[in-house]
Protein backbone atom coordinates (compact mmCIF):
# COMPACT_ATOMS: atom_id res chain seq x y z
CA UNK A 1 0.00 0.00 0.00
CA UNK A 2 1.03 3.62 -1.01
CA UNK A 3 0.09 6.72 0.85
CA UNK A 4 1.02 10.42 -0.85
CA UNK A 5 2.17 13.14 1.62
CA UNK A 6 2.02 16.91 0.44
CA UNK A 7 4.89 18.30 2.13
CA UNK A 8 6.11 22.31 1.99
CA UNK A 9 9.92 21.11 1.82
CA UNK A 10 11.60 17.91 3.34
CA UNK A 11 14.61 18.55 5.82
CA UNK A 12 17.65 18.62 6.73
CA UNK A 13 17.50 19.40 9.27
CA UNK A 14 15.01 17.21 11.14
CA UNK A 15 12.71 19.40 13.09
CA UNK A 16 9.56 21.45 11.19
CA UNK A 17 6.60 19.57 9.07
CA UNK A 18 9.11 18.20 6.69
CA UNK A 19 10.89 16.44 9.85
CA UNK A 20 7.03 15.34 11.29
CA UNK A 21 6.62 13.78 7.68
CA UNK A 22 9.41 11.73 7.45
CA UNK A 23 9.13 10.13 10.88
CA UNK A 24 5.66 9.16 9.60
CA UNK A 25 6.90 7.92 6.90
CA UNK A 26 9.26 5.54 8.79
CA UNK A 27 6.63 4.18 11.06
CA UNK A 28 4.10 3.75 8.50
CA UNK A 29 6.79 1.95 6.84
CA UNK A 30 6.93 -0.33 9.54
CA UNK A 31 3.02 -0.81 8.86
CA UNK A 32 3.67 -2.20 5.64
CA UNK A 33 2.67 1.46 3.95
CA UNK A 34 5.28 2.82 1.72
CA UNK A 35 5.40 6.71 1.39
CA UNK A 36 5.98 9.13 -1.47
CA UNK A 37 6.25 12.83 -0.96
CA UNK A 38 5.16 15.68 -3.10
CA UNK A 39 6.82 18.54 -2.83
CA UNK A 40 7.34 22.08 -4.87
CA UNK A 41 10.25 22.53 -6.50
CA UNK A 42 12.81 22.95 -5.69
CA UNK A 43 12.52 21.96 -1.84
CA UNK A 44 12.61 17.94 -1.99
CA UNK A 45 15.65 17.35 -3.82
CA UNK A 46 18.35 16.79 -1.05
CA UNK A 47 15.80 14.28 0.02
CA UNK A 48 15.40 12.66 -3.61
CA UNK A 49 19.53 12.18 -3.55
CA UNK A 50 18.65 10.87 -0.13
CA UNK A 51 16.90 8.19 -1.77
CA UNK A 52 13.42 9.18 -0.94
CA UNK A 53 10.54 8.83 -2.98
CA UNK A 54 9.59 12.28 -4.03
CA UNK A 55 8.39 13.98 -6.73
CA UNK A 56 8.46 17.72 -7.24
CA UNK A 57 5.92 19.80 -8.71
CA UNK A 58 6.01 23.16 -10.01
CA UNK A 59 3.52 25.70 -8.14
CA UNK A 60 0.68 24.99 -10.72
CA UNK A 61 -3.05 23.33 -10.17
CA UNK A 62 -2.45 21.27 -12.87
CA UNK A 63 1.15 20.31 -11.48
CA UNK A 64 -0.52 19.46 -8.21
CA UNK A 65 -3.63 17.19 -9.89
CA UNK A 66 -1.21 15.32 -12.25
CA UNK A 67 1.23 14.21 -9.68
CA UNK A 68 -2.16 13.54 -7.38
CA UNK A 69 -3.60 11.25 -10.25
CA UNK A 70 -4.14 7.93 -9.22
CA UNK A 71 -3.26 8.40 -5.11
CA UNK A 72 -6.11 6.87 -3.74
CA UNK A 73 -4.71 8.48 0.20
CA UNK A 74 -2.82 11.55 -0.01
CA UNK A 75 -2.20 13.68 3.83
CA UNK A 76 -1.80 17.23 3.35
CA UNK A 77 0.90 18.93 6.07
CA UNK A 78 -0.42 22.25 5.44
CA UNK A 79 1.38 25.90 5.92
CA UNK A 80 0.10 28.37 3.93
CA UNK A 81 3.86 30.12 3.63
CA UNK A 82 5.49 27.11 2.93
CA UNK A 83 3.63 26.83 -0.28
CA UNK A 84 3.63 30.15 -1.14
CA UNK A 85 5.75 33.34 -0.47
CA UNK A 86 3.04 35.48 0.83
CA UNK A 87 1.01 32.84 2.49
CA UNK A 88 -1.54 32.53 -0.43
CA UNK A 89 -1.18 29.17 -2.50
CA UNK A 90 -4.08 29.13 -4.09
CA UNK A 91 -2.76 26.41 -6.60
CA UNK A 92 -2.69 24.26 -4.22
CA UNK A 93 -6.28 24.55 -3.28
CA UNK A 94 -7.28 24.53 -6.98
CA UNK A 95 -4.47 21.64 -7.37
CA UNK A 96 -6.70 19.48 -4.50
CA UNK A 97 -9.91 20.98 -5.92
CA UNK A 98 -9.08 18.99 -9.40
CA UNK A 99 -8.30 15.37 -7.40
CA UNK A 100 -10.68 13.29 -6.28
CA UNK A 101 -8.66 10.92 -3.74
CA UNK A 102 -9.28 10.79 -0.03
CA UNK A 103 -7.29 13.56 1.63
CA UNK A 104 -6.21 14.12 5.21
CA UNK A 105 -5.24 17.82 6.10
CA UNK A 106 -3.26 18.28 9.32
CA UNK A 107 -3.18 22.63 9.39
CA UNK A 108 0.30 23.13 11.45
CA UNK A 109 -1.11 26.95 10.21
CA UNK A 110 -3.68 29.02 9.45
CA UNK A 111 -3.28 32.18 8.82
CA UNK A 112 -1.39 35.56 9.65
CA UNK A 113 -3.21 38.37 11.24
CA UNK A 114 -1.51 41.89 11.93
CA UNK A 115 -2.07 46.02 11.85
CA UNK A 116 -3.34 47.96 8.87
CA UNK A 117 0.13 48.32 7.14
CA UNK A 118 1.51 45.19 6.95
CA UNK A 119 0.57 42.97 4.22
CA UNK A 120 -0.49 40.10 6.48
CA UNK A 121 -3.50 42.60 7.47
CA UNK A 122 -5.00 42.76 3.69
CA UNK A 123 -3.69 38.78 2.72
CA UNK A 124 -5.75 37.39 5.88
CA UNK A 125 -9.14 37.18 4.04
CA UNK A 126 -7.77 35.68 1.58
CA UNK A 127 -5.64 33.05 2.95
CA UNK A 128 -8.39 32.26 5.23
CA UNK A 129 -10.87 31.03 2.26
CA UNK A 130 -7.58 29.20 1.14
CA UNK A 131 -8.18 27.23 3.67
CA UNK A 132 -11.52 26.61 4.38
CA UNK A 133 -11.64 25.52 0.87
CA UNK A 134 -8.75 22.95 1.62
CA UNK A 135 -10.36 21.81 4.86
CA UNK A 136 -13.63 21.61 2.70
CA UNK A 137 -12.06 19.68 0.13
CA UNK A 138 -11.12 17.17 3.68
CA UNK A 139 -11.80 13.88 4.38
CA UNK A 140 -10.64 14.40 7.64
CA UNK A 141 -9.12 17.42 9.81
CA UNK A 142 -6.35 17.73 12.57
CA UNK A 143 -4.60 20.45 13.76
CA UNK A 144 -2.68 21.03 16.64
CA UNK A 145 -4.41 23.67 18.70
CA UNK A 146 -7.60 23.67 19.69
CA UNK A 147 -7.06 27.29 18.87
CA UNK A 148 -6.55 26.59 15.30
CA UNK A 149 -9.69 23.93 15.09
CA UNK A 150 -11.78 26.88 16.44
CA UNK A 151 -11.16 29.66 13.93
CA UNK A 152 -11.23 26.50 10.87
CA UNK A 153 -14.40 25.99 11.75
CA UNK A 154 -15.46 29.17 11.15
CA UNK A 155 -14.42 29.18 7.53
CA UNK A 156 -16.24 25.49 6.83
CA UNK A 157 -19.05 25.01 4.68
CA UNK A 158 -19.84 22.61 7.72
CA UNK A 159 -19.16 23.68 10.70
CA UNK A 160 -20.15 21.73 12.96
CA UNK A 161 -17.96 18.79 11.37
CA UNK A 162 -15.27 17.11 13.45
CA UNK A 163 -11.63 18.51 13.64
CA UNK A 164 -9.08 16.06 15.36
CA UNK A 165 -6.20 18.00 18.12
CA UNK A 166 -3.29 16.08 17.83
CA UNK A 167 -0.10 17.52 18.65
CA UNK A 168 2.68 17.16 16.91
CA UNK A 169 5.28 14.51 16.73
CA UNK A 170 9.04 14.66 17.26
CA UNK A 171 10.24 14.46 13.84
CA UNK A 172 14.10 13.37 15.40
CA UNK A 173 12.08 10.21 16.94
CA UNK A 174 11.48 8.90 20.29
CA UNK A 175 13.12 6.56 22.94
CA UNK A 176 10.88 3.92 24.38
CA UNK A 177 12.40 4.00 27.82
CA UNK A 178 13.57 7.73 29.06
CA UNK A 179 16.53 7.73 31.20
CA UNK A 180 15.28 8.84 34.67
CA UNK A 181 15.90 12.90 35.33
CA UNK A 182 18.81 12.43 38.10
CA UNK A 183 20.63 9.93 36.08
CA UNK A 184 20.81 12.73 33.02
CA UNK A 185 24.18 14.24 31.68
CA UNK A 186 23.86 17.91 33.35
CA UNK A 187 23.62 19.65 30.18
CA UNK A 188 21.50 22.03 28.31
CA UNK A 189 19.90 21.75 24.70
CA UNK A 190 19.43 24.29 22.59
CA UNK A 191 17.90 22.79 19.39
CA UNK A 192 15.97 24.45 16.74
CA UNK A 193 16.26 26.66 13.21
CA UNK A 194 17.81 29.62 13.19
CA UNK A 195 14.77 31.77 14.23
CA UNK A 196 13.83 29.82 17.43
CA UNK A 197 17.78 29.90 18.52
CA UNK A 198 17.93 33.65 17.90
CA UNK A 199 15.22 34.36 19.68
CA UNK A 200 16.60 31.89 23.11
CA UNK A 201 20.17 33.93 22.96
CA UNK A 202 18.83 37.18 22.27
CA UNK A 203 15.95 38.40 24.06
CA UNK A 204 16.04 35.19 26.36
CA UNK A 205 19.61 34.84 26.77
CA UNK A 206 19.14 35.83 30.71
CA UNK A 207 16.45 33.54 31.49
CA UNK A 208 19.16 30.80 29.76
CA UNK A 209 22.00 31.77 32.06
CA UNK A 210 19.34 31.72 35.35
CA UNK A 211 18.07 28.50 34.01
CA UNK A 212 21.25 27.06 34.19
CA UNK A 213 22.72 28.09 37.33
CA UNK A 214 19.52 27.35 39.26
CA UNK A 215 19.46 23.43 37.73
CA UNK A 216 23.01 23.83 38.13
CA UNK A 217 23.58 22.50 34.45
CA UNK A 218 27.49 22.91 33.62
CA UNK A 219 27.22 23.16 30.10
CA UNK A 220 25.09 24.67 26.73
CA UNK A 221 24.61 21.93 23.87
CA UNK A 222 23.87 23.60 20.49
CA UNK A 223 22.23 22.09 17.47
CA UNK A 224 20.86 23.88 14.19
CA UNK A 225 21.84 24.98 11.38
CA UNK A 226 24.38 28.48 11.27
CA UNK A 227 25.73 30.28 14.20
CA UNK A 228 23.43 32.11 16.24
CA UNK A 229 24.65 31.91 19.37
CA UNK A 230 26.61 34.51 20.84
CA UNK A 231 30.49 33.54 21.79
CA UNK A 232 30.02 33.21 25.15
CA UNK A 233 26.59 33.09 27.19
CA UNK A 234 28.26 34.70 30.84
CA UNK A 235 30.79 32.08 32.05
CA UNK A 236 29.15 29.09 30.26
CA UNK A 237 30.44 27.27 27.66
CA UNK A 238 28.69 26.63 24.34
CA UNK A 239 29.29 23.80 22.14
CA UNK A 240 27.98 24.14 18.89
CA UNK A 241 27.41 21.00 17.01
CA UNK A 242 25.90 22.45 14.15
CA UNK A 243 23.19 19.96 12.10
CA UNK A 244 23.29 17.07 12.97
CA UNK A 245 21.61 13.65 11.63
CA UNK A 246 18.15 13.06 13.60
CA UNK A 247 19.33 9.74 15.79
CA UNK A 248 22.20 11.75 16.78
CA UNK A 249 19.87 14.81 18.20
CA UNK A 250 18.02 11.67 19.57
CA UNK A 251 20.76 10.36 21.43
CA UNK A 252 21.89 13.87 22.83
CA UNK A 253 18.23 14.40 23.96
CA UNK A 254 17.81 10.83 25.43
CA UNK A 255 20.97 11.47 27.99
CA UNK A 256 20.82 15.64 28.41
CA UNK A 257 19.16 17.08 31.78
CA UNK A 258 16.84 20.22 30.10
CA UNK A 259 16.16 21.14 26.75
CA UNK A 260 15.84 25.55 26.42
CA UNK A 261 12.81 26.65 23.84
CA UNK A 262 12.28 30.58 22.96
CA UNK A 263 7.91 29.79 21.53
CA UNK A 264 4.94 31.30 22.67
CA UNK A 265 4.02 29.07 25.10
CA UNK A 266 0.16 28.79 24.17
CA UNK A 267 1.59 27.67 21.12
CA UNK A 268 3.81 24.56 22.18
CA UNK A 269 1.54 22.11 20.91
CA UNK A 270 2.71 22.90 17.42
CA UNK A 271 6.01 23.10 18.18
CA UNK A 272 7.97 20.09 16.86
CA UNK A 273 10.89 21.13 18.90
CA UNK A 274 9.52 20.88 22.53
CA UNK A 275 7.68 17.66 21.00
CA UNK A 276 11.11 16.42 20.43
CA UNK A 277 11.93 17.28 24.22
CA UNK A 278 9.07 15.84 25.48
CA UNK A 279 9.23 12.77 24.08
CA UNK A 280 13.46 11.97 24.86
CA UNK A 281 12.12 12.89 28.76
CA UNK A 282 14.27 16.29 28.63
CA UNK A 283 13.46 18.80 31.14
CA UNK A 284 11.51 21.64 28.97
CA UNK A 285 12.54 24.87 29.78
CA UNK A 286 10.63 27.43 27.95
CA UNK A 287 10.33 31.21 28.00
CA UNK A 288 7.96 33.35 25.17
CA UNK A 289 4.47 34.99 25.38
CA UNK A 290 2.61 33.73 28.15
CA UNK A 291 -0.52 32.01 27.19
CA UNK A 292 -3.54 34.16 25.39
CA UNK A 293 -7.17 33.53 27.04
CA UNK A 294 -8.18 32.54 23.34
CA UNK A 295 -5.13 30.11 23.47
CA UNK A 296 -4.44 26.75 25.30
CA UNK A 297 -7.62 23.91 25.27
CA UNK A 298 -7.62 20.85 27.02
CA UNK A 299 -4.34 18.68 25.10
CA UNK A 300 -1.60 22.26 25.62
CA UNK A 301 0.97 22.04 27.29
CA UNK A 302 0.68 23.52 31.11
CA UNK A 303 3.60 25.92 32.68
CA UNK A 304 4.75 24.22 35.81
CA UNK A 305 2.97 20.67 34.79
CA UNK A 306 4.77 20.06 31.52
CA UNK A 307 7.43 22.59 31.33
CA UNK A 308 9.46 24.83 33.54
CA UNK A 309 8.46 28.58 32.61
CA UNK A 310 12.16 30.23 32.42
CA UNK A 311 10.34 33.57 33.94
CA UNK A 312 9.03 31.80 36.75
CA UNK A 313 10.88 33.39 39.91
CA UNK A 314 10.77 30.50 41.91
CA UNK A 315 12.64 28.15 42.39
CA UNK A 316 11.76 24.18 42.26
CA UNK A 317 13.43 21.14 43.60
CA UNK A 318 15.14 18.43 42.15
CA UNK A 319 11.96 16.19 42.67
CA UNK A 320 9.65 18.96 41.19
CA UNK A 321 12.09 18.90 37.99
CA UNK A 322 11.96 15.32 37.75
CA UNK A 323 8.00 15.05 38.09
CA UNK A 324 7.87 18.30 35.27
CA UNK A 325 10.38 15.93 32.85
CA UNK A 326 7.86 12.56 33.70
CA UNK A 327 5.07 14.65 32.66
CA UNK A 328 6.04 16.18 29.56
CA UNK A 329 7.06 12.79 27.92
CA UNK A 330 3.49 11.31 29.28
CA UNK A 331 1.54 14.45 27.74
CA UNK A 332 3.58 12.96 24.25
CA UNK A 333 2.48 9.78 24.76
CA UNK A 334 -0.80 10.97 24.22
CA UNK A 335 -0.38 11.71 21.10
CA UNK A 336 2.93 9.72 20.14
CA UNK A 337 4.44 8.85 16.84
CA UNK A 338 3.17 5.27 17.35
CA UNK A 339 -0.73 6.47 17.99
CA UNK A 340 -1.08 8.87 14.72
CA UNK A 341 0.65 6.48 12.73
CA UNK A 342 -2.05 3.39 13.75
CA UNK A 343 -4.40 5.87 12.79
CA UNK A 344 -3.50 7.04 9.29
CA UNK A 345 -2.93 3.26 8.94
CA UNK A 346 -6.61 2.77 9.38
CA UNK A 347 -7.71 5.38 7.50
CA UNK A 348 -5.38 4.53 4.69
CA UNK A 349 -6.68 0.67 4.92
CA UNK A 350 -10.41 2.09 4.89
CA UNK A 351 -10.91 1.04 8.30
CA UNK A 352 -10.64 4.47 10.14
CA UNK A 353 -13.75 6.51 10.20
CA UNK A 354 -14.47 9.50 7.83
CA UNK A 355 -15.32 13.16 9.63
CA UNK A 356 -16.15 14.86 6.38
Amino acid sequence: MELTQIVPRLPPPEEGVGGIALALAAALAQRGISCRFVVPSPHGAAARRAGLHVVEVAREPAALAAALDGAERTILHYAGYGYHPRGVPGWLAEGLARTDGALWTQFHEMWATGPPWRSSFWLAPLQRRIAGSIGDRSERISTSLDLYARLLRRRLSEPRREIEIRPVISGIGEVAEPLPFERRTPRLVVFGGPGVRARAYGEHSTAIEASVRAFGLAEIWDIGPEAVAPPSLGALPIRRLGVLPAPEVSAILAESAAAFLAYPLGFLGKSSVFAAYAAHGALPICAGRPVAAAEGGPTAPRAGMHFWNASDPALPSSSDLASIAAAARTWYEGHSLARQAAAIADWADGSGATTR
